[in-house]
């Protein structure tokens, strides 16, 4: 057990912190707000002025990656001491949307932040190819006026595909395609040593592609990749419908998961342990919509109630209740964006009220690279110890349970749930019947669950100062690892190095490791996913809390 960190007494930074703890929305609107949307806008003058990153040039900026690496390589051969710091890449820490600050200050890293392109779209075989660092809303911008989508599409518009298919991607379509990486059809990464190898589900690096996912680039650095796409309509149509009970809405929500024929996307979004909306989306024809009479929503316009907002109203329907609308599928795709996956809320209650929504209603999303990177530590140290924010997929059989768990642990509201099919292929993502054992060569799948928790546990704001927040979420960690589950990697994690071994088999990673050489070259993906707080320190505090009736 670690030390716990001693409280010293600090009367003018505590008087601080509680004078912008009473005003934090205020200060959030006033200056986070308008600074984050300056922010956004010096980074679009830069891009706008600098030499745009041209699919055909990319083969150059590939070049340039091997050329970086191999001087590295020849170096740590030679013991420089440069060397031997582990690679990364140049991106910021604050530029990712997980919830760390990665510190690259003890990395050596490799100029990669310019492969952002889209390379191109071959409608004929239903590929998209990309560089790693294009984004989700640069993507689906491009590929809707094309009239098409990724096959899987998740809602945050500055997500990384690069990041969604080495960590974790999934969507309201991932019950039919799988996660984000399962729609991917090539990768191409360089190695350890320098080389470009192009990683396919068959030929001479099948194993590789097989171990990628899940695995934060510590295998070689993604310089491209292939994914599928899909025809795109304009509109989808949305059906509601409220459950006012546990067992009800549980059961709905795996038959529907489950089905032969399942609608194309699935959502639920939970307001209360009894309580929940599930939503199933179909994609609408053009005949479909010319000649409905249903309404059409856009809801992403900025005026418009944050989506989950609009979802809890349906409670309003009451029992046995049923609304149908179009939505246009650029607003649908994107539907969570605004509201940061139902977090915004959390730090501003006033996000939904009209009367914010139709004057400063155009400043959200929050420029999340801005305001992660002015965060302070003592910031930091108050979302490990003050807030949730954990997402879990398990067996579809036992979602009741975990809504259960959540509840007594936490009551956080609303959690977010989606469906997902988990594909086992043998890597770091197992079927729970499969863990420990050698791949058969045949992938196997299995239907899985999900819920996001985001926010600040119910005892936290009625004032318990001594709420165990990481104690709490390690036995939620716990829970999901003993059903064979897994913890979504972007969120903060606070299992230790042999629990988080425990949770994803790296058996076919330490293989690829040793084949590609990237051992010491790169880190490990515990070293890359654990927080840069250890929140470990807390334990003993928290169990004086609880040993004391806290």
């Amino acid at each position: 057990m670690r030390a716990s960190v001693p409280n010293k007494p600090r009367p003018l930074r505590d008087a601080v912190k509680r004078w912008a703890d009473g005003r934090r929305e205020l200060i959030i609107m006033g200056v986070a707000l308008p600074m984050s949307k300056l922010a956004a806008a010096v980074e679009r003058a830069k891009a706008a002025v600098a030499k745009p990153n041209a699919p055909d040039d990319h083969d150059a900026r590939v070049a340039r990656v091997m050329q970086d690496v191999r001087r590295y390589a020849e170096a740590r051969a030679k013991g420089e001491e440069w060397a031997r710091k582990p690679l990364r890449t140049d991106r910021k820490g604050a530029a990712s949307l997980n919830v760390r600050m990665a510190d690259k200050s003890r990395a050596q890293t490799v100029r990669m932040s310019d492969l952002s392109a889209i390379l191109h779209v071959d409608r004929e075989r239903g590929i998209v190819r990309l560089e790693p660092f294009a984004t989700v809303g640069e993507v689906t911008k491009h590929l809707l006026a094309m009239g098409l989508q990724l096959e899987a599409t998740i809602e945050m518009k500055d997500a990384t595909m690069g990041g969604l298919v080495m960590a974790l991607g999934m969507t309201t379509h991932s019950h039919v395609c799988g996660l984000v990486h399962d729609t991917v059809t090539a990768y191409e990464i360089v190695t350890a040593k320098g080389e470009l190898v192009r990683a396919t589900a068959t030929g001479e690096h099948a194993d590789l592609f097989r171990a990628l996912p899940w695995s934060h680039g510590t295998l070689g650095l993604l310089v491209a990749l292939e994914l599928r796409v899909i025809r795109s309509p304009s509109h989808v149509r949305l059906v509601y419908r409220p459950f006012f009970s546990l067992a009800a809405y549980a059961e709905e929500y795996r038959r529907l998961a489950t089905a032969d024929d399942p609608p194309h996307y699935i959502e639920t979004i939970i307001f209360g342990r009894e309580s929940a909306v599930i939503l199933e989306g179909h994609l609408a024809t053009e005949e479909e919509v010319r000649a409905s009479t249903l309404p059409v929503n856009p809801i992403d316009r900025y005026y418009k109630p944050l989506f989950y907002k609009h979802v809890e109203s349906m409670l309003e329907l009451g029992e046995g209740g049923r609304h149908e609308e179009l939505v246009p599928m650029h607003d649908y795709l994107m539907r969570h964006d605004r509201s940061l996956c139902m977090c915004l809320a959390q730090i501003m209650p006033s996000a939904n009220e009209p009367w914010f929504r139709y004057s400063l209603g155009w400043l959200l999303p929050p420029n999340m690279t801005f305001l992660k990177g002015t965060r302070p530590e003592a910031e930091r140290l108050n979302t490990i110890r003050k807030q949730v924010w954990q997402e879990y997929a398990f067996p579809a059989e036992r979602f009741a349970d975990m809504v259960r768990h959540v509840d007594e642990s936490f009551e956080i509201y609303p959690l977010l749930a989606y469906p997902c099919k988990v594909i086992d292929r043998g890597g770091l993502v197992r079927r729970p019947a499969n863990r420990g054992k050698p791949y058969s060569g045949q992938a196997e799948s299995e239907t899985f669950l999900d819920i996001g928790v985001y926010g600040i546990p119910q005892r936290i704001k009625d004032g318990d100062d001594r709420f165990p927040t990481v104690t709490r979420v390690r036995r939620l960690e716990h829970e999901a690892r003993a059903l064979g589950g897994f913890l979504h990697t972007y969120c903060d994690v606070f299992s230790t190095e042999e629990e988080f071994t425990e949770m994803f088999d790296h058996t076919l990673w330490h293989q690829m490791r040793e084949r590609y050489e990237a051992d010491g070259t790169f880190p490990t993906i515990y070293e890359k996913v654990k927080p840069e707080v250890d929140p470990l320190q807390f334990l003993e505090e928290e169990a004086a809390w609880e040993s004391a009736g806290g």
